[in-house]
């Protein structure tokens, strides 16, 4: 049986069970360096491999995002994890809002988030998402597995964006 929960999945993308992140005020003035990408280079299914998660993500192990193109130029979206046993989900639309933003609005919440790319793999297989306020972050791959080196590079690049790099967490996809 498939839930839909808001408050889990808000950010759009979820993680396995952690603590959530906090991001250090120190961090708060570096610059975000943006990846403008075509929204339909984001098409398909991702797995959410590594996070720096948000306090709505706690719980959920599995976590997925599958992007469709809308023909409006837009990209629907359905993020999806397992919590508790149950798969949670919840739909939404994200909107370009400038090379490599994007709005995302998801159902049943009544704002849009601001999701950046921030690095993308050279053979496009690996997706690296920011938000501006650095209180989350998500490292998309294609498929479940994860080198330490991709770990390494997508670590290194939310690192000159911003991030505490030691705060990243493994998300459990097996």
């Amino acid at each position: 049986m498939i839930k839909k929960s808001a408050l889990g999945m808000i950010a759009a993308l979820a993680l396995a069970g952690c603590d959530p992140h906090t991001p250090s005020p120190r961090y708060a003035q570096a610059p975000m360096y943006l990846l403008p990408i075509a929204p339909e280079r984001l098409v398909g299914k991702w797995y959410e491999v590594a996070t720096y998660p948000g306090p709505f993500q706690d719980g959920c192990t599995k976590t997925t995002a599958t992007y469709s193109n809308r023909g409006d130029g837009t990209l629907g979206l359905v993020n999806r994890c397992l919590r508790d046993g149950q798969v949670v989900q919840i739909s939404g639309v994200a909107t370009p809002d400038g090379p490599g933003k994007f709005k995302v609005r998801l159902e049943g919440v009544p704002f849009a988030g601001d999701y950046w790319v921030i690095g993308a793999s050279r053979d496009g297989r690996t997706v690296l998402v920011g938000t501006p306020t650095r209180i989350a972050g998500w490292v998309l791959h294609r498929d479940r597995s994860f080198s330490p080196e991709q770990r390494l590079w997508a670590r290194e690049v939310f690192r000159k964006n911003g991030y505490d790099e030691a705060a990243m967490q493994r998300t459990a996809q097996r």
